[in-house]
């Protein structure tokens, strides 16, 4: 299950879908993990992993006037990839 979503994670990084195709889709499938239950059953250092993707895909925004805690595409592309290495 935890699969699923590292794979939208490698597929972003690697070019073959854009942040918001990445973004809003993560979420939801976290959170359907998450309230299944299913999230329960991953080792804890993939759940943190997986935890902080989607906090990152939350603080993703492609509006010019994002909050300062919020960014860009390209840094949130940027932000996955380093927490995949």
């Amino acid at each position: 299950m935890s699969q699923a979503l590292l794979q939208l994670a490698k597929d972003f990084i690697a070019g073959k879908m854009t942040a918001d195709e990445f973004a809003d889709p993560y979420q939801e499938k976290w959170k359907a993990e998450r309230d299944s239950g299913l999230s329960g059953k991953d080792p804890a250092e993939l759940n943190e992993k997986l935890s902080t993707l989607f906090c990152l895909a939350d603080q993703y925004n492609p509006e010019q006037d994002c909050h300062y805690s919020e960014f860009d595409a390209n840094e949130l592309k940027k932000r996955v990839s380093e927490l995949l290495k």
